[in-house]
């Protein structure tokens, strides 16, 4: 099990703000989606919790979300409750093995992984089908905002 505070340290490296751009892969309903706007991540007071706020457009849909990030020494694994400008509300698991960070919720999953210089920040998100199977849903990348 990791030390809560070692495991918060991981966080470190997302502190900041990053430009944000990708792509909600086409199927056979529509086409593909530009993603383009902002990440902004900073500690809350004590630097237990990490507030994660999000300013995007997907397309034309604009898409603004607040989520607070935190570890759980019992479960030994990082909680993210989000909230967004549309009503919902998500509640996410994060981990954290070598490189690779894994976020995962009832219907969607992360897996990405930051540059050697920790300025990018990237992966791919899939969502849970019908059939029960992840499949790739968009390519994300985040590049630290003066670091382009």
């Amino acid at each position: 099990m990791e030390n809560k505070t070692i495991a918060l340290g991981h966080l470190n490296k997302f502190a900041g703000q990053w430009h944000t751009e990708g792509v909600v892969l086409p199927t056979a309903s529509h086409a593909a989606i530009e993603v383009k706007g902002t990440d902004t991540y900073e500690w809350l007071p004590g630097n237990f919790f990490l507030l994660h706020k999000v300013d995007v457009l997907m397309g034309d849909n604009h898409v603004q979300t607040l989520e607070v990030i935190g570890f759980d020494e019992s479960a030994n694994h990082f909680t993210m409750q989000s909230y967004d400008n549309k009503g919902h509300s998500t509640l996410m698991t994060a981990t954290h093995v070598d490189d690779l960070w894994i976020f995962k919720g009832e219907s969607m999953l992360f897996r990405g992984k930051f540059s050697e210089n920790d300025t990018v920040f990237s992966g791919v998100w899939e969502q849970l089908n019908h059939e029960k199977v992840w499949a790739p849903y968009m390519n994300i990348k985040l590049v630290k905002v003066g670091e382009e």
